[in-house]
């Protein structure tokens, strides 16, 4: 039996990641087979980050400078992801202040995610 691979296009993967001027979160690898909706963004990267990094990046008056920004994928904005960031008294860039394509605003996409 004979296989045939596309070396052209090596396989990708997704992951959650974040950077502040205090350091980076960990990294969230997404299995190749999910859906990410808002169950799953909640869930698999905003508690966690929440819970773990930051309490380790951020200190209690750290916390309160703290300006969360994601991008415009449903799972970001849906009502379900807003209710939450809401209930969890996270200040946030609402998707009606992004400013678009701006390495200022989203620094991940440009220096990380290329």
């Amino acid at each position: 039996m004979i296989l045939q691979q596309d070396s052209s296009r090596p396989q990708g993967f997704m992951v959650w990641a974040g950077i502040s001027s205090y350091g980076k979160t960990s990294l969230r690898f997404v299995k190749p087979v999910v859906k990410i909706n808002s169950d799953y963004y909640i869930n698999n990267n905003l508690k966690p980050f929440l819970s773990r990094d930051v309490p380790r990046l951020f200190s209690n008056k750290k916390k309160n400078k703290l300006i969360f920004h994601h991008d415009s994928a449903p799972s970001h904005v849906s009502k379900k992801t807003i209710a939450f960031l809401n209930a969890s008294k996270i200040n946030y860039v609402k998707p009606e202040e992004w400013m678009p394509k701006s390495p200022d605003a989203a620094p991940m996409d440009y220096s990380i995610w290329g």
